[in-house]
């Protein structure tokens, strides 16, 4: 087994996002107006709304949650996953769970879904959290509201000071009570959230970080886990035990972390995310996060790195709905998200089927850290496939994003396809599924020469070709997509084969092959297209990105960089960033 997956299940396992046929879609896209909200209430910025909200981490299918974690706030980590507690206090909180026996039936959420800037002490910002009169907490009263409607909970977990007051609010607002307030949330009226429920408090493990003691913080694991005992021994059948789990509280508890699994997040997501510890930090003001591997360190500590600009961006091909913002998910047409492949095709292009395993690309001569991942491998559908495209990978962009060809590149890639009547009915495939940008031409075609490579993407190939027999047209985007089509057996198919975007020439080519591929008799999604294409780039749609993904992502060109070693022409195998655009970044609060 891969040592990056240690305890975390497998890589083709993913979190598809909120199911389609329920409300959670669109209970998130009711988020208030935060940062005009904590102007008001603050008289400043009080939230790091940059990089956009988070929502959830687990289970969101109707009763499949036993167990509500609420906490504060995310933080970086769950910035860049989009999905709560995938962080140091999310690791903490997973081992706590897996003691528990619970290892599947649970969900984590906040009672901000944006970060805040500095500690959770002020009047204001406690009012704008717990006041009845706050569309803060009437939206997290909404939504704690129908975790309650789809499942039969059982057990609440509020972490840190916030968490508590937000679980007295909740309460009180069904028209419970807690005699002791957020000093001691077991005793709270549980029952008037549900018949089973019991509600217990940790304190925050991101207190030790802040001066705090580990002990007290480990001690009231302690105790949360003796109240647990308490009313498991008074009614043995509260709180099963997962089917994968086991428990044994009569053991020590050791206040220790667990990596977060697959499943909880989207499919291609780094394999640095939730994996047991924090793995990025942010910079430059709020204008970028920057991620770190295995070899690297929390704000490069110890390493000399340095970046090219600030990746300004610009707001040219990005297009949105009345009533998005930015820097948030789509608000209006809030099911537009990839919810990931099927089962097999997951497993298959993760190079999880055995015989057709990825090889060890860094033995192959890639440079980039392994404990970054092969994740961000395809873009679109593979089902009612009407264009299959292979491309060069042409930015750092696909790390963040999970999906190929996110950058500027794709977005002309995007427009191009419209002008030749394709919108939604494509497949694009990286080649290859680590980082290359480093490499030579001839190391990257040397990787691509390898027998085994070439084995998955034929399988990857022809599995495709099985499910959607129709297709007629094949694209090849760059050198290197062209060399590898050239040496897989793509039958009938006669390749048309472009310049990536970023090479000399780049737009004459594109021109050049329109009347070719007018030529082609293939399904179209436009009955009459243009066939003219004069160097337009559109956003990456938001069906082809996963759940979460805020609007300014897949638009305003390159967003990421990869770092190199200060003052050489060398890359960095450790460090990326991905940077907010500047139009995003000078954006004042919606009215």
């Amino acid at each position: 087994m891969n040592k990056y997956w240690k305890n975390r299940g497998e890589p083709w396992e993913h979190d598809p996002g909120p199911p389609k046929n329920l409300n959670w879609a669109s209970l998130f896209a009711n988020t208030p107006n935060y940062r005009k909200l904590g102007k008001a209430a603050t008289g400043k910025e009080k939230f790091r709304w940059h990089f956009g909200p988070m929502f959830y981490r687990g289970r969101l299918t109707p009763n499949s949650v036993k167990v509500l974690v609420i906490g504060q706030e995310g933080a970086q980590d769950e910035s860049l996953a989009h999905r709560s507690f995938t962080g140091g206090t999310g690791a903490r909180m997973q081992h706590f769970l897996k003691f528990l026996g619970i290892t599947e039936s649970y969900l984590f959420m906040n009672t901000f879904v944006y970060p805040i800037h500095g500690q959770y002490d002020e009047n204001s910002i406690k009012t704008l959290a717990q006041s009845p009169a706050s569309q803060i907490a009437q939206h997290r009263h909404d939504i704690f509201n129908y975790v309650l409607a789809q499942n039969d909970l059982q057990l609440i977990i509020a972490v840190g000071t916030a968490a508590k007051e937000s679980v007295v609010s909740w309460v009180q607002s069904k028209g419970g009570n807690c005699p002791n307030g957020d000093n001691d949330v077991s005793i709270c009226t549980g029952s008037v959230l549900g018949p089973s429920v019991k509600i217990v408090g940790v304190m925050h493990p991101g207190g030790a970080a802040n001066g705090g003691s580990t002990a007290a913080i480990k001690a009231s694991f302690v105790n949360a886990i003796q109240q647990i005992k308490g009313w498991l021994a008074a009614d043995p059948t509260w709180l099963p035990v997962d089917p994968e789990a086991t428990r044994n509280l009569n053991k020590n508890y050791t206040y220790s972390s667990a990596p977060i699994p697959f499943r909880d997040l989207p499919f291609g997501t780094n394999w640095r995310l939730g994996r047991g510890a924090t793995s990025s930090n942010r910079k430059d003001s709020q204008r970028s996060i920057q991620l770190f591997s295995a070899s690297g360190a929390y704000n490069a500590v110890g390493d000399s790195i340095s970046y090219s600009g600030l990746s300004q961006g610009s707001a040219t091909g990005y297009d949105s709905q009345f009533g998005d913002v930015p820097y948030e998910p789509p608000n209006i047409l809030f099911h537009d998200y990839d919810t990931g492949p099927s089962a097999a095709i997951s497993k298959l292009i993760m190079g999880g089927q055995a015989g057709l395993e990825w090889p060890d690309f860094n033995a192959l001569g890639a440079n980039v850290d392994p404990s970054f991942g092969y994740g961000p491998i395809y873009r679109g559908r593979f089902d009612q496939v009407k264009v299959l495209i292979f491309a060069d990978q042409q930015s750092h962009d696909d790390l963040f994003t999970g999906r190929a060809l996110t950058g500027d590149s794709g977005q002309h890639v995007q427009s191009y396809l419209e002008s030749i009547g394709i919108t939604s009915s494509y497949l694009i495939l990286r080649v290859l599924p680590v980082d290359t940008l480093d490499l030579s031409n001839a190391a990257v075609n040397a990787i691509l020469g390898d027998n085994q490579v070439k084995a998955v993407y034929q399988a990857i190939f022809n599995k495709v070709l099985t499910q959607n027999p129709g297709i007629k047209l094949l694209l090849t985007f760059g050198q290197f997509s062209a060399n590898l089509v050239s040496q897989l057996n793509v039958g009938t198919l006669n390749p048309v084969s472009l310049k990536s975007w970023k090479a000399s020439g780049s737009l004459a080519d594109w021109q050049s092959k329109l009347l070719q591929i007018q030529a082609i008799a293939y399904s179209k999604d436009i009955a009459s297209p243009t066939f003219s294409y004069n160097g337009e780039r559109k956003m990456i749609p938001r069906l082809d990105l996963p759940y979460g993904t805020l609007c300014w992502q897949g638009s305003s060109g390159d967003r990421a960089q990869r770092a190199k070693i200060s003052g050489t022409s060398q890359w960095s195998n450790d460090y990326y960033k991905i940077f907010l655009p500047d139009w995003v970044y000078d954006l004042p609060p919606a009215p």
